[in-house]
């Protein structure tokens, strides 16, 4: 399946047209994602430790963040589709 010119620049027109708000949609949900993701790699870090050292503190504080990363990620998710949803 080949574009045609004239396809090719209506996709063009269409990405120069959607680009810049798919980039304020990401960046409205990146905060959140950010702490998130930190959130999870603490919970992996701690847990790991935690099955290294088998000292019980660290079980439910690895489950505590991982836990709290995921609500953060839904957060994010939910904060992007909300910005889809009030398309400028």
């Amino acid at each position: 399946m080949r574009i045609t010119g004239e396809e090719k620049k209506e996709l063009d027109a269409w990405i120069e047209k959607e680009y810049p708000k798919s980039i304020r949609r990401m960046e409205a949900s990146s905060p959140f994602h950010q702490i998130g993701k930190y959130l999870i790699l603490g919970g992996i870090i701690i847990y790991t430790i935690y099955v290294l050292t088998h000292v019980n503190f660290f079980k439910p504080t690895a489950i505590i963040l991982l836990l709290g990363g995921m609500v953060v990620e839904i957060i994010a998710l939910i904060q992007y589709f909300k910005s889809l949803s009030h398309d400028d």
